[in-house]
């Protein structure tokens, strides 16, 4: 995203390129199904990066001999560091403002990792964890593209440093030996980048080692000189201009988030930005004066500064407003606050701190020191205060526990169905009301995580007490954990949870599709069939199913995939059934349209207008399926303590029922407990 200009001139196509990128970038942002490819801006602006941040430094190397990564890293500070800073320390305040309490931990990370320019391995680490999947969208998550760059220009100096200082030795022309290396190490970027692609898109749309090609491509043509002036009639250039523009606009027109990337389609919209490199359209050309007319100079002049402060606009635009950007007036809203914000970053920020004086060289580093220090010391510190306060607070809500004006599901139970003053626990804290099964940070300690078919399990209650009950599935089977944990300790039974990520305990291959990714789930059948294994093994009083509504069958539609899910299911229970174990399913949790905490927490919000209906949150699911399919599978019914009088309410008893769309609160799952337990009984006779 940065801006460099050649030290050749000022080049106008290009910056009307940064703006063609940016505006992508910003439209996806804010109407995805306006333009659902504008993602690629970011793969055009890698291209440009390339090529100007080569070209410098081919020209220094020709020039002196040498490069210097002392001043070549202290313009890089000084053009970056001041507006990111500034961005980031904008966020922090925000999300104390107006950010849930309970996000804050996980935003403190995000923020340090920005400030370090490590985000993208953050969100490697994030896009194979089921647990950050129902969280919110990160008001930073964008910066690991500059995450990307940042590590992009550590490394390429040096490797065209020791590139160049060989082929001097060597007596080999300095060009060719650069074009040969920086080909190799492109050539295997995007070699990686497209095995993975097929294998695990999720963390390699954020790994620097599938992003390089992109860049690389940029700092091939400017090594080549192919973008000089020399080579092809105007002619042929100009029509490798207007092919690059149509690659971009097609890419950005029909791409969509559900491809695999950057693998091979990244081709598309990369070699489009490299064709209109190469092209050179100058004003004199219809293309080139698109590109050099005043509103695409603008916004190429404040690319940087848009992209940085437009995606924070969008995440804090509801929180601030009460309103999502779902019309056209809210996106335009949208639009114009970041131009806004970001021409004034642009103005006093970017321009105040850009152009370093002679002999200055060291002045960036302590600025740059000094910004990160801050960022890292007063955003995290007090967003991990925020953090533990809001921990505080749910454990002193757990030490009190339910009572009368807060009963819970118990107050179904006893034939109240109306309002209570007030509920637990607050929208701001809800998500961390998550139960024993999860850490403190949110992370899983006894859930099987996404690429491991390894059986974990959470324990509950006396090894050696008579009864043995087992519950198995996904993050919905999680969810009852704190409620089983209850029942164990009453009943004094033993209760384990055999859990995994986003996987249905079913005999049939399942898809797993979350943050980018959409695979076949082989991890989850493979932990299925060792999960079976066990059982037999173990030989529990009874096995409790319990999965998403949502699981699917690749290549087929949500109908016959929950078909097919529930047949794989009754061929497991068979298998259970001929081993004398016997099991039940619990019915499948009501699914919110929204997420209930944050529609709670808007200005203005009510139990009613944060409420599904019935016939919309109550999926026919492949539990039920399977249930009214196998008379052995025991269907536990608890639906009447989630959905009444056509509705699924998000409070029941003074208790907020859900941390996300679909995922209980501890303490609501605590308040069913006796009830629970009165059905597992029944379903164990």
């Amino acid at each position: 995203m940065a801006s460099t200009n050649a030290s050749s001139g000022f080049r106008a196509d290009i910056q009307g390129m940064r703006a063609v990128a940016v505006l992508a970038v910003l439209v996806y942002h804010i109407w995805p199904g306006v333009l659902p490819g504008g993602y690629v801006g970011v793969d055009v602006f890698f291209v440009i990066s390339g090529y100007l941040i080569t070209g410098l430094l081919v020209r220094e190397f020709e020039r002196s001999g040498t490069i210097s990564l002392r001043e070549f890293y202290a313009r890089r500070i000084r053009r970056l560091l001041p507006a990111a800073s500034a961005t980031l320390l904008a966020v922090a305040a925000a999300a104390w403002a107006w950010s849930s309490a309970s996000e804050w931990g996980d935003l403190a990370k995000e923020l340090v990792a920005s400030a370090l320019y490590v985000e993208n391995w953050l969100l490697v680490q994030r896009s194979v964890d089921y647990l950050a999947q129902d969280a919110a969208p990160s008001p930073v998550q964008h910066f690991w593209s500059l995450s990307v760059e940042e590590q992009f220009y550590i490394f390429w100096p040096l490797l065209m440093l020791g590139v160049g200082a060989l082929a001097r030795g060597r007596g080999w022309p300095v060009r060719k030996a650069f074009l040969v290396s920086l080909g190799v190490v492109s050539l295997a970027s995007l070699g990686y980048g497209v095995y993975v692609s097929f294998v695990d898109p999720a963390p390699g749309y954020f790994l620097t080692t599938t992003r390089i090609w992109e860049l690389g491509v940029g700092g091939l043509l400017a090594i080549a000189g192919g973008a000089e002036g020399n080579g092809p009639a105007r002619w042929v250039r100009a029509g490798f201009g207007w092919l690059g523009m149509v690659a971009i606009a097609v890419a950005c027109g029909f791409y969509s988030s559900r491809l695999p990337f950057p693998g091979y389609e990244a081709l598309l919209p990369t070699l489009g930005a490299v064709a209109l490199l190469y092209s050179r359209s100058g004003p004199g050309t219809a293309l080139g004066t698109l590109l050099s007319s005043r509103p695409m100079q603008y916004f190429g002049d404040i690319s940087y500064s848009l992209y940085l402060w437009h995606w924070p606009i969008v995440v804090f635009y509801p929180l601030v407003t009460g309103r999502e950007v779902a019309t056209f007036q809210d996106g335009m809203a949208v639009a114009a606050v970041s131009v806004l914000v970001a021409h004034v970053s642009k103005q006093f920020i970017e321009e105040r701190f850009r152009h370093g004086r002679q002999g200055e060289s060291l002045r960036p580093y302590a600025i740059g020191a000094g910004l990160t220090a801050l960022l890292a010391l007063s955003a995290g510190g007090l967003i991990f205060t925020g953090s533990r306060q809001a921990e505080a607070q749910i454990a002193a809500m757990e030490a009190s526990g339910l009572d009368a004006h807060h009963p819970g599901a118990q107050a179904i139970a006893n034939g109240q169905h109306g309002d209570f003053a007030d509920f637990i626990p607050k929208a701001d804290i809800a998500r961390l009301d998550r139960g024993p099964a999860y850490g403190i940070d949110g992370s899983s300690r006894c859930i099987g995580s996404v690429p491991s078919a390894e059986l974990m399990f959470c324990n509950y209650g006396n090894e050696n007490a008579k009864k043995t009950v087992v519950i198995v599935g996904d993050s919905h089977a999680v969810h009852w954990l704190p409620a089983l944990e209850v029942v164990a300790k009453s009943e004094h039974w033993r209760v384990i949870g055999l859990t995994k990520s986003s996987c249905a305990f079913t005999a049939t291959l399942t898809r797993f599709a979350s943050g980018g990714v959409d695979r076949d789930y082989t991890e989850c059948r493979a932990w299925g069939r060792a999960a079976m294994d066990w059982l037999l093994a173990e030989k529990p009083d009874l096995v409790v199913l319990s999965h998403s509504p949502r699981q699917a069958v690749p290549g087929t539609p949500y109908g016959r995939s929950q078909e097919k899910i529930a047949e794989g299911v009754v061929a497991y229970v068979d298998e259970l059934e001929r081993a004398g174990i016997r099991v039940a399913s619990i019915r499948h949790t009501p699914w919110q349209d929204e997420d209930v905490p944050a529609c709670m927490a808007r200005p203005g919000a009510s139990v009613d207008t944060c409420s599904s209906s019935q016939a919309k949150a109550a999926s026919k699911g492949s539990l039920n399926i399977a249930a009214g399919t196998d008379p052995y599978l025991h269907l536990i019914d608890l639906q009447r303590y989630f959905c009444f009088e056509d509705r699924c309410p998000v409070v029941v008893g003074g208790v907020l029922v859900y941390r996300d769309k679909h995922h209980l609160t501890a303490t609501y799952a605590r308040s069913m407990a006796p009830i629970l337990a009165q059905e597992l009984k029944k379903a164990m006779r």
